[in-house]
């Protein structure tokens, strides 16, 4: 096993004396103008919504939940709610306690809790913003302008998927985005602590990290050893049993036992082909093949359904994805293997969702700077997830399921399908061995980087 060797950092490198340099330079002073504009854009868009139904939005989801804890009690949550988003009640419990000595109404119907639930995603974004501009800037080399990580910083902070997503639709998908980023980060540096405690944050917030946990684990063993992956798993297990203390105590093992099984089983309710994302699956009539589970096909004697082949796609996908970081076990390597990953979960599994592409906006931005053969990729695929979302979900009630059926859906259906493939062809070609023939005017070396 080829190890990276990393030196330890001294006092002269901490985190403190570099983020007190950093806040002494200009562009310093630049991104927190960018995120400041962000943060008045949402602002501006907070008392809209996203009607995935003429009735049902999934901020009213959270608003219920904010309710429920303000009159039962955090403690009381796995007990009559159906949630999924464990770690994240802490943060809804933590806005209703003020809220509430504000003499704030806890009515689903208020536009003051519309605005309130709301603010965690918004808070989300902006560690976003600073996450991949963190990136970019690792990347990019320290003898250039640093306007390429601001352009980096600026294009999360006003991507229309991203600004969609918190200040619309109330959702929290920047959490898998920054658990995503930060693990990887932290990986390809040799800290594997730091990396898989940014992957259990992720997970105790949303299960979709749980996706990225292969190239950590490559990018850990490359880096950092056994030992180190060893270190991280004890890390990881103490990030993810701590905040969850209080029901284990209560005794609710069992609740949230079953709360990550039926995320991670096959054994679930909803299992139509497709919900709502425009994919594989979505060329398939609902009125000939409603269920994920209905066979496909008969391969020697063993019937094959449409979720059993969604997951042989899935897994190929993910092993070209695995063995993409093996070969660049780098920042660059990792974030390039992300965002294929990113895409993939989107366009192969059955019973996925608009949003989970979501990830890919942010993981693929900081590489853009370096590679900018990806950028046509980013550019296409951004467009079709704001357009899914947008008319899945729309801002106006009566707009609702109205493109349901509409054509143009398929065409783009299919459009994100064959980026998806070539996506799949450049990361593949990259595995090939190719005589040097000196450095490429598109990808530049970066210092620290792996070459390809």
């Amino acid at each position: 096993m080829a190890t990276v060797n990393q030196q330890p950092a001294g006092p002269s490198t901490s985190a403190a004396a570099r983020l007190r340099r950093f806040l002494a330079e200009p562009e310093a002073r630049w991104l927190t103008a960018i995120i400041a504009s962000a943060v008045v854009l949402r602002l501006v868009l907070l008392p809209t919504t996203a009607h995935l139904t003429e009735i049902f939005t999934d901020e009213f989801t959270f608003k219920r939940h904010v309710v429920f804890i303000h009159q039962r009690g955090l403690i009381e949550t796995f007990r009559d709610t159906n949630t999924s988003y464990v770690a994240y009640h802490y943060a809804l419990w933590l806005l209703s306690l003020p809220y509430g000595w504000l003499g704030g109404a806890f009515d689903t119907d208020a536009m003051s809790l519309r605005v309130l639930v709301k603010i965690p995603p918004l808070v989300l974004d902006v560690a976003l913003i600073v996450a991949a501009y963190a990136a970019a800037r690792a990347l990019w080399p320290k003898n250039r302008s640093m306007l390429g990580p601001l352009a980096v910083a600026a294009l999360v902070a006003f991507h229309p998927v991203v600004v969609y997503d918190s200040a619309v639709w109330a959702q929290i998908d920047a959490v898998v985005a920054i658990s995503a980023i930060g693990a990887i980060a932290f990986a390809a540096r040799g800290q594997p602590v730091a990396a898989c405690a940014m992957l259990a944050f992720g997970l105790l917030n949303k299960p979709q990290p749980i996706i990225y946990s292969l190239i950590v684990v490559v990018l850990l063993y490359r880096t950092s050893g056994v030992s180190g992956m060893a270190r991280g798993a004890v890390a990881g297990l103490v990030v993810s049993i701590v905040p969850v203390l209080p029901w284990l105590v209560a005794g609710d093992a069992s609740r949230l036992v079953e709360v990550y099984r039926k995320l991670f089983s096959s054994d679930t309710p909803v299992t139509a082909l497709t919900q709502n994302a425009w994919n594989l699956w979505w060329f398939v009539p609902f009125a000939k093949v409603p269920e994920a589970k209905d066979v496909m096909t008969s391969l020697g004697g063993l019937a094959v359904t449409y979720q059993r082949f969604s997951l042989g796609l899935s897994g190929v996908a993910a092993l070209l994805a695995a063995a993409y970081t093996w070969r660049f076990a780098t920042l660059r390597g990792g974030l390039v293997a992300a965002g294929y990953i990113a895409v993939a979960f989107y366009v192969l599994p059955t019973s996925t969702h608009e949003r989970y592409m979501y990830p890919m906006v942010a993981i693929l931005a900081p590489v853009l700077l370096v590679e900018p053969r990806f950028r046509w990729v980013y550019a296409i695929l951004s467009a079709t997830l704001f357009l899914n979302m947008f008319l899945v979900a729309p801002p106006v009630t009566s707009w609702s399921r109205r493109w349901d059926d509409a054509l143009i859906t398929h065409y783009i259906a299919g459009l994100n399908v064959l980026v998806f493939v070539v996506y799949s062809w450049m990361l593949a070609r990259d595995l090939v061995p190719i005589p040097p023939a000196g450095p490429s005017p598109e990808s530049p070396a970066i210092e620290g980087e792996a070459a390809g």
